[in-house]
């Protein structure tokens, strides 16, 4: 029997440098998706989308030849969603450069 990979540590790590500012993630094409290329080695790949009525989270992992390395999906209630939803606010803030944008509101916000 294969040994279980421990994804929790990956998910944690990512989140982590993501927002210690050591690691930065991407809008992509599609809505509520965004990836994080680490060291062009690696691809990671997050999106929330709803499926039969229920919000999921999907994460995965590629390597440079875009070979798909992992794949996880959640939803409410099961392993991972928690961590892998965490991980989607983290990326999207990120991406989208939230903090940025919030403090330029702030800023005018002031000035009017």
């Amino acid at each position: 029997m294969a040994r279980p990979i421990n994804y929790e540590e990956i998910i944690d790590n990512l989140a982590q440098k993501t927002e210690q500012g050591k690691l930065s993630w991407s809008p992509t094409g599609q809505e509520n998706a965004f990836i994080c290329v680490l060291e062009g080695e690696f691809t990671f790949r997050i999106v929330r989308f709803e499926y039969q009525n229920e919000e999921r989270v999907a994460f995965s992992m590629t390597d440079k030849t875009n070979t798909e390395i992992f794949q996880l999906a959640a939803s409410l209630g099961e392993r991972f969603y928690q961590r892998l939803a965490d991980l989607h606010e983290v990326a999207r803030r990120s991406a989208l450069d939230v903090e940025v944008k919030l403090n330029q509101v702030s800023e005018i916000l002031k000035r009017i």
